[in-house]
């Protein structure tokens, strides 16, 4: 790009940014990230959760002419992108299964009219022939391509989701239209994949750092008595929010009417509920009129409170990434918080028929055992679990890093400083994750 050139699209970067988002300056790689794309290059971006992966597509969207997609796997999260760029000012709708025939058609009616500027819709519709037809059909080309939650179309992922890997179509019958591919959680082996899967060429990759240094980690035995446990570790925390996970809607359900006939504010959230509730539910969490939630898994994604102050896992996780994600959700203001989970020796033993009963083939199963082992590992580690939480995602820490139970506290400590083997763009083909 020329120089001129470049000066007059970062211009028009920061214009955006600051016009419709509000920020005054890009998160570490968004600049970077958006660059290459307006470069016409493809790119893989891993970061964390509070990174800003949307806004990384969402700009180079209102630069110039054409329609941006987006590949999106949950419809509750699209509507929540879609409202948030419509109350903006922003050209966005999607196209999914819950849409009524109306909708359908307004939103068909928009694309024609050149109205949208940024398309959300689910992986099957992204992939339909009547779909692909119906964009190859519009006055406006398709200039961007963003698959989020990517880790979904790698075997590798703890989310993994067959429909996902139909989106490498899109790169054949795009030819020359960057694609973007993000996610907040994945390993090297899964960045690899995912690559590979999407079929990018010679990405850009970019990866962020894992560390939430406002986060203190800690692994508690699980007694019988673990709801005793749990209530006496609210008790402690005075009128802070926080969500307490469990493994089932039923576990959901029973801590929260325990706690409230113990004289605590909490109510469940599980997939189990009807959308009205479950909308319900997160308003008042959001606001601050139920300051805790049990919940399943189902709880989690495009929630956005920033005054977290406790995540606590009243039952193991299948995996890191979830881990992950899931105590992520605290401290989102740069406040400290804390990350607790109870742990015992049945938590394995508990997960482990769940994995040869539900998945289809023995390499997905082999993932699942050996995910579900570095789980293990991470609960019964006796060094810094801070240090083994980034080591799992490829980041290099340096122990003790005094926000951990296993690390103690706050004594003078330097701390150490966590060092992402991936930061910098780095160009070339991605390695095979099998390889």
């Amino acid at each position: 790009m020329p120089p001129e050139h470049l000066r007059i699209v970062m211009d028009r970067m920061h214009l955006i940014l600051q016009r419709y988002f509000g920020h005054t300056a890009f998160n570490p790689y968004q600049r970077e990230i958006i660059q290459d794309l307006m470069d016409g290059r493809d790119v893989l971006a891993v970061l964390a959760t509070g990174g800003g992966k949307s806004l990384c597509y969402q700009i180079p969207a209102l630069i110039g002419d054409g329609i941006t997609l987006v590949i999106s796997p949950l419809i509750a999260l699209m509507k929540d992108q879609v409202d948030d760029l419509q109350a903006r000012g922003i050209g966005a709708e999607a196209l999914n299964s819950s849409g009524s025939y109306a909708t359908t058609r307004r939103v068909l009616s928009e694309l024609r009219e050149s109205l949208i500027q940024i398309l959300y819709v689910s992986p099957e519709k992204a992939v339909s022939s009547d779909f692909l037809t119906l964009i190859a059909s519009l006055p406006l080309p398709v200039k961007l391509i963003a698959v989020d939650e990517a880790h979904c179309i790698s075997m590798w992922g703890h989310q993994f989701r067959p429909e996902y890997r139909s989106l490498a179509v899109l790169k054949e019958r795009f030819p020359g239209v960057p694609m973007v591919a993000l996610t907040a959680t994945a390993t090297p082996e899964v960045r690899d994949d995912i690559a590979r899967q999407l079929n990018l060429a010679d990405p850009s990759v970019y990866v962020g750092s894992f560390n939430r240094e406002n986060l203190r980690y800690t692994v508690t035995p699980k007694t019988e008595d673990a709801y005793e446990q749990l209530r006496a570790c609210l008790q402690g925390r005075g009128t802070g929010a926080g969500i307490v996970y469990t493994a089932t809607r039923e576990g959901a359900e029973t801590l929260s009417a325990r706690l409230r006939a113990d004289g605590a504010s909490a109510l469940p959230y599980h997939a189990g509920m009807t959308a009205a509730a479950r909308a319900e539910t997160q308003e008042w969490f959001i606001s601050g009129k139920v300051p805790v939630i049990c919940a399943t898994s189902a709880f989690g994604m495009g929630i956005d409170k920033p005054d977290v102050r406790f995540v606590v896992h009243y039952d193991m996780p299948k995996t890191l990434e979830a881990y992950y994600q899931e105590s992520g959700r605290a401290g989102r203001d740069g406040g400290k918080s804390d990350c607790i989970l109870f742990y015992n020796d049945d938590d394995a033993k508990r997960l482990r028929p769940f994995i040869d009963r539900d998945l289809p083939s023995e390499f997905q199963r082999e993932v699942a055992r050996t995910k579900l082992q570095s789980m293990v590992e991470y609960c019964t580690t006796t060094g810094c679990r801070r240090t083994m939480l980034l080591g799992y995602f490829g980041e290099c820490f340096r122990a003790p890093c005094g926000g951990c139970d296993a690390c103690c506290a706050p004594v003078a400590r330097t701390g150490g400083k966590a060092r992402p083997r991936t930061g910098r763009r780095k160009r070339g083909p991605a390695r095979s994750a099998s390889g």
